[in-house]
């Protein structure tokens, strides 16, 4: 099956001018009969009836069949220390950590939103999305970093001449996220959107049916790098195994996702 496929820009052509309010945060979600006590004076979107209404902080109304409200993630660190050495932040504004949590103070380290691994270079197909999953992955590695720390610290120096460095955590390896979204179990794998390729580098495979699940799969040289994964489809162990071992899938590529053939088989 093929899929046209569009950008935002083409299909808002077609919708009412968009309007974008800077500033400004959610104040109260009203109903229809809130919004129909509401004072006058106040500016509202139009006089179209909606089932729910926005009530914003510069006191306008909205009125929309849905109303999404998704909050982004910004490094907060104000941590200041005694003397010169200050903690390293990137612009971000997030901690700056090497591969084993550490900042650049000594027995310092850092997890979590507040932190950036822009010096993580060995992680193909993982990378940072300020996510509370991966703020709990990045905690117990932390744990685990700094108590091997302290355990070589114990050691007589002169065991010291050479320290090995720590593995990083199978859950580094790859971008995983799972979730529910109307209803829907949602998997994202590695590169699940193209992150960091051209788009002349890959090549995208759909399945969609109606009402049940969604499938995109990116392959790069005839291997799979990443996946978006949406209703009960299965296949999510199946990808994964695939993006983290690499393997070819060029003599079945045009059947990747054929609902009559069982890719398991091939690969499990």
């Amino acid at each position: 099956m093929s899929f046209n496929l569009k950008g935002a820009s083409e299909v808002l052509k077609s919708l009412d001018k968009v309007h974008v309010e800077y500033g400004v945060e959610m104040d109260t979600l009203l109903t229809p009969h809130d919004f129909s006590m509401l004072n006058k004076t106040e500016a509202t979107s139009s006089s179209k009836s909606w089932p729910v209404y926005i009530k914003l902080t510069n006191r306008k109304v909205y009125g929309a069949d849905l109303v999404l409200n998704a909050t982004g993630v910004t490094p907060s660190c104000s941590i200041e220390f005694k003397g010169e050495t200050q903690i390293e932040l990137a612009k971000d504004m997030g901690i700056i950590i090497d591969t084993e949590m550490r900042s650049n103070i000594p027995d310092v380290y850092a997890a979590g939103d507040v932190v950036n691994t822009s010096k993580w270079t060995d992680t193909e197909y993982w990378y940072q999305m300020r996510l509370w999953s991966q703020a709990k992955q990045m905690g117990a590695y932390a744990a685990k970093c700094m108590h091997k720390h302290t355990s070589q610290s114990s050691i007589s120096p002169v065991s010291l001449s050479y320290t090995p460095p720590i593995d990083m955590d199978i859950c580094f390896e790859l971008f995983s996220h799972v979730t529910q979204f109307f209803g829907f179990k949602v998997v994202l794998l590695g590169l699940y959107n193209g992150q960091g390729l051209q788009s002349s580098e890959y090549t995208v495979h759909l399945r969609y049916t109606p009402g049940k699940e969604y499938t995109r799969v990116i392959v790069r040289d005839g291997c799979v790098v990443g996946a978006v994964l949406i209703g009960d489809t299965d296949l999510e162990e199946t990808f994964e195994n695939l993006i983290l071992n690499k393997l070819c899938i060029s003599h079945i590529e045009d059947q990747l996702l054929d609902p009559d053939i069982d890719i398991e088989d091939y690969f499990d």
